[in-house]
């Protein structure tokens, strides 16, 4: 069965029951559905804390900040009309050896959706839009105690390059 498309394109098969309708990865303004995407990143945070803004104007003005960035790379997954994740990148961020590199400045999945695939599915799109626009390397960071996210990655071909307080950062050569 297949369930995910991207406007239009080529679907993409997944075994059956993965999600509970068709994936679509979309570009889009986060303002366009800020109080969907607000919830999903507090939801996402919870118990992580540490790691994310808390307050729902901060988490705005971080949104508009990202989509700033991304250029075209804020990506969101819907299922049906719900969102379900998001990526944002940003193929013009300056790395710590004062390289350009591509960042994924966050990634996140619905706690409901996720081991559905949908952050896998958000980081291929992430890393393939990253390549289309020249990038060699690409960069990301992950909380300490964030072991979910450092074992996605880690998976993914990220490995863990240095840390700094409490962010580990993970880098990919393509």
């Amino acid at each position: 069965m297949n369930f995910f498309r991207e406007g239009g394109g080529e679907p993409w098969g997944f075994e059956q029951g993965e999600a509970s309708g068709t994936i679509e990865i979309k570009s889009v303004n986060p303002a366009d559905y800020e109080s969907e995407i607000v919830d999903l990143y507090r939801r996402a945070y919870k118990g992580l804390e540490e790691y994310a803004d808390t307050e729902i104007e901060t988490i705005k003005r971080y949104l508009g900040w990202l989509y700033r960035r991304a250029d075209g790379g804020f990506l969101v997954a819907f299922d049906g009309s719900r969102i379900v994740g998001f990526v944002s990148i940003d193929h013009k961020w300056l790395s710590p050896e004062s390289h350009i590199v591509g960042e994924i400045h966050e990634i996140l999945v619905d706690p409901n959706y996720q081991g559905k695939r949908i952050g896998k599915l958000l980081l291929e799109k992430a890393v393939d839009l990253l390549a289309k626009r020249g990038v060699k390397m690409i960069e990301l960071w992950a909380g300490e105690k964030n072991f979910h996210a450092q074992n996605f990655y880690k998976s993914q071909g990220f490995e863990e390059k240095e840390k700094r307080g409490k962010w580990i950062r993970f880098i990919k050569n393509l």
